[in-house]
């Protein structure tokens, strides 16, 4: 009996699949199809899948042509389950040619063209529209932003804004982008919403300028340096119904999510006690970003990710807080202490320029009782 594998999310489950796997099913005698989990597809990029497992698998199921389904969930599950299966042919669409070639040693790979018009990443936008997003900076945050960019799904980046228009348009060749500007009213007409990754100084004024307008904002760290300025961009958003995020990737990483849900669920006791840090080994140099004394500094540049666990877990009502800091030449902090006591809790954030805590770069403590 000549045994097939094949592979995919099966999301959105269109003629382009079901051609696939009749293809694949017609090389042997059993077709095996590996679909695989939520996790498995966030860990590989697809931030956007739109039906459940469950649903995947009926769909799968229902075609007809699977001999016997599997659920794939993690990194080297492909050759675990040829060899478990006794695989004589594994196949792959066409996007993936050469990438598993690696599995020739295992057994054939076999690779087929996808069909045309059609595919889950097609459905999805006309299912759920595309988000035109502009990007105001050229800087080397925005360029790895383009990068990440092309891992999720529903978006497109269209404009480049930089009121020096040299650097913006350079930018916008450089990104094949259908927009680049100097003008930040013209920047705004037709897009979605923004991505702001310039000088910290400017973000309060950029984002202002974009919510006022009905766009969407997703702005650098930190996204304001007041009180005053959050409060204020937080009612414009609200009343023009528009989102405003700061951009902390760390408060959606699958792994710190995980570790607030195992600290809220109980299973390690009370929380007492949480000790986070954040620092990088910046060399001085008066004239940076990172050393300007007024928008910089270690508490002003890395406080939103120390800070982050204290607030996910304690809340924000504390009861005391209290500063300790060390300074460069030029008045900038370069370490500082944040401690907080709560009710029944105290926490402590740390951050760091030019200087090096003894924990890891980043690092977090619980203490806790059962």
């Amino acid at each position: 009996m000549k045994k097939i594998i094949t592979y995919g999310s099966f999301d959105l489950f269109h003629e382009g699949h079901y051609n696939l796997l009749k293809r694949a099913k017609a090389l042997g005698d059993k077709l095996i199809v590996g679909v695989t989990t939520e996790q498995f597809d966030i860990y590989r990029g697809k931030m956007n899948v739109v039906d459940s497992l469950m649903r995947r698998l009926d769909n799968v199921r229902n075609s007809g042509l699977a001999d016997e389904i599997i659920v794939e969930d993690h990194d080297g599950q492909k050759i675990e389950d040829i060899q478990k299966h006794g695989i004589d042919i594994i196949v792959f669409g066409s996007d993936w040619t050469g990438k598993a070639d690696y599995l020739n040693e295992y057994c054939q790979v076999v690779y087929f063209e996808r069909t045309r018009d059609v595919s889950s990443t097609i459905l999805r936008h006309e299912r759920l529209g595309i988000v035109r997003l502009g990007i105001v900076g050229t800087g080397r945050i925005a360029e790895r932003f383009m990068h990440e960019s092309t891992f999720v799904s529903g978006v497109e980046v269209i404009s480049v804004y930089n009121p020096r228009f040299e650097s913006a348009k350079a930018f916008g060749d450089l990104h094949l982008l259908k927009q680049d500007s100097g003008e930040y009213e013209k920047f705004l007409e037709n897009i979605d919403a923004v991505y702001i990754a310039s000088p910290h100084e400017t973000h309060y004024d950029y984002t202002r300028r974009t919510l006022i307008v009905g766009k969407h904002v997703l702005c650098e760290k930190p996204m304001v340096l007041t009180e005053l300025e959050a409060r204020e961009l937080y009612t414009i958003a609200s009343d023009n119904k528009v989102v405003l995020m700061e951009a902390v990737k760390t408060a959606y990483a699958p792994g710190f999510v995980n570790l607030l849900a195992i600290a809220r669920g109980g299973r390690i006791g009370t929380i007492y006690d949480i000790e986070a840090a954040f620092t990088k080994l910046t060399p001085y140099k008066a004239n940076t970003r990172e050393y300007d004394p007024v928008v910089g500094g270690s508490f002003t540049e890395l406080a939103s990710y120390s800070l982050l666990p204290i607030v996910k877990l304690l809340g924000h009502e504390y009861k005391e807080l209290e500063f300790e800091s060390f300074y460069a030449p030029n008045g900038c902090d370069i370490y500082t202490r944040a401690h907080f006591r709560y009710d029944n809790a105290i926490a402590t954030a740390k951050t760091g320029i030019g200087v090096k805590v003894k924990e890891a770069c980043l690092s977090q403590e619980l203490v806790v009782t059962f």
